[in-house]
């Protein structure tokens, strides 16, 4: 027979914090168990209570900060520490960026077994109302006799009740109470679980997940709304095929890079850089780290809409793109029509199964930008390591695979990192993004 678990009490404990954990909670040691613990920082002494639940062993609350660490500030929201989109609120943004600038030199050193030549300095844009990406939560509530829409509460299936989000774009944010009144006025109101939402520069996409038909009447009260507000407003009823613009409305949806005078129409499900402005700095440094040039023939792997691909071509002598989705690349070719851009050229290809042999057209390649998934880029490699490629930039959402694929390309690939930093895309999140330069000597190459 097994030892039976100490019951835990639901009374408070004092507790030191001892360090924080990749997803921002306190650890510490109580009852010589280790604990994460939301809302705490590194150094402080806090009140603190068990969790119960499945989902929740191990983890305690804070009560009250009995010894504040230096590091500490109100957080800005009414919402935070129930509402699950944020974790970091409660900590100062320089701490923030030294933080995951310190997480990633410790992934690169540790995983990767490489230092980067220099540190580059943090990427960072608005620390607020950022996000013009995000897949909304909706409940309709008996009990309080409305429709929430929002984040879900940290560890909970439930709906935070948001009448503000303070990380959304203004216009998002500013949407989420008339929203839920519109949705409470619906037929269908039990049967919409979700709202995915995307912002352009000067239009915003939602797209109404429904599980039921909707009635005449109900589609009616959406396109009013929507053309109150200015949204291309979809439907969703089944899987990602089944999206379409409710009749009646039309879509502008773009976004720019006014600095390089471009501009990039999009559907509401494409992939975008969820921070605009934070995009717009990425796409800079990458210009000025890989130093396109009329001479060089630049290839941009998993290029998505040809967000970087169109900025290199706008110096490069000829760009390749290359993505997975026809329809994606479609969407690139018709972006580089749209800025007039004939110089570039997009190809779909699986760049999971390329290894040494490239699976697209084009010859030789002297410089190449690679922005891959959380996965990383590890298939890639040996078709770099064999190629004449001189200079890589790396865009990476994961740092941990950065590491990995970082290691490969200097031990293996002959290779020196010659720098590295993070992009801060989710300001007061844990979330992590990097970029990093690699390059190889020319006797290694042949660039």
């Amino acid at each position: 027979m097994g030892r039976k678990q100490k019951k835990l009490s639901d009374q408070p404990f004092e507790v030191q914090i001892e360090a924080l954990d990749a997803k921002g909670m306190g650890v510490a040691v109580h009852g010589e168990k280790t604990l994460r613990i939301y809302d705490a920082l590194a150094g402080e002494k806090v009140s603190a209570r068990y969790l119960f639940g499945r989902s929740q062993r191990g983890k305690a609350e804070t009560l009250e900060v009995l010894q504040q660490s230096a590091d500490r500030v109100e957080p800005r929201c009414p919402h935070f520490g129930y509402c699950g989109a944020c974790s970091l609120q409660h900590m100062s943004m320089p701490a923030q960026l030294a933080r995951k600038q310190a997480g990633l030199i410790e992934h690169l050193e540790q995983t990767g077994k490489v230092r980067p030549g220099e540190v580059y300095e943090a990427l960072q844009g608005p620390h607020w109302n950022y996000r013009r990406k995000a897949r909304l939560s909706v409940r309709d509530v008996a009990a309080k006799e409305r429709v929430l829409v929002g984040f879900r509460e940290r560890n909970s299936r439930y709906v935070a009740d948001m009448a503000e989000c303070h990380i959304l774009c203004p216009g998002v944010s500013a949407l989420l109470p008339v929203l839920a009144v519109m949705l409470g006025t619906l037929a269908c109101r039990s049967s919409v679980p979700q709202i995915e939402v995307a912002a352009g520069d000067s239009q915003i996409a939602l797209i109404v997940r429904h599980l039921d038909e909707l009635s005449a009447d109900d589609q009616d009260r959406m396109r009013t709304f929507a053309l109150q507000h200015n949204i291309a407003l979809y439907l969703q009823s089944k899987g990602p095929d089944s999206v379409r613009l409710l009749e009646g409305l039309e879509a502008n949806l773009e976004y720019t890079l006014p600095e390089l005078g471009l501009r990039f129409a999009f559907e509401p499900l494409d992939f975008l850089q969820v921070n605009a402005e934070l995009n717009r700095q990425m796409v800079a440094r990458a210009m000025t780290l890989l130093n396109p040039q009329p001479g060089d023939k630049i290839l941009d792997l998993f290029c998505g809409l040809g967000n970087f691909t169109l900025a290199l071509a706008t110096e490069a002598g000829q760009v390749m793109g290359i993505e997975a989705s026809e329809e994606m690349v479609g969407r690139a070719r018709a972006n580089a029509q749209l800025n007039k851009l004939d110089n570039v050229d997009f190809h779909a290809a699986d760049l999971y199964q390329a290894g040494d042999s490239a699976p697209w057209p084009g010859g030789s390649y002297n410089k190449v930008l690679l922005d891959p998934p959380r996965s990383g880029a590890l298939e890639i490699l040996p078709w770099i390591g064999a190629s004449s490629v001189g200079r890589v930039l790396y865009i990476s959402c994961n740092p941990e695979t950065l590491a990995r694929d970082a290691g490969l390309l200097v031990s293996k690939y002959g290779f020196e990192l010659k720098g590295a930093g993070i992009l801060n895309m989710f300001p007061h999140t844990p979330h992590s993004e990097a970029i990093a330069l690699f390059e190889r000597g020319s006797s290694q190459s042949g660039s």
